[in-house]
């Protein structure tokens, strides 16, 4: 019987990028596109890998993130307000 040829890295590459579609799938349709961003941005994908599982661009998820961190900026200065104000 012949053996079957091991996948190459194109073909590895090729099938994770399909169960990452898979897996995401169902996230799309309960989770907005800013949280998807900020849940895939912390497992370490680049922004291109985040807009391929998205159906976005890197252009889009770079923009995202900036927004996420302006927010995480804006709401950690406001508690620090409250915090010097209760001091």
């Amino acid at each position: 019987m012949a053996r079957q040829p091991s996948a190459t890295l194109d073909d590895l590459l090729r099938q994770s990028k399909i169960t990452n579609r898979l897996l995401a799938a169902p996230l799309k349709t309960s989770m907005g596109q800013m949280a998807l961003v900020r849940l895939l941005s912390s497992t370490g994908a680049s922004n291109q890998e985040i807009a391929d599982v998205l159906d976005t661009t890197a252009a889009t998820v770079a923009v995202t993130l900036q927004r996420l961190r302006r927010k995480t900026a804006t709401k950690a200065g406001a508690e620090n307000e409250s915090d010097a104000d209760n001091a």
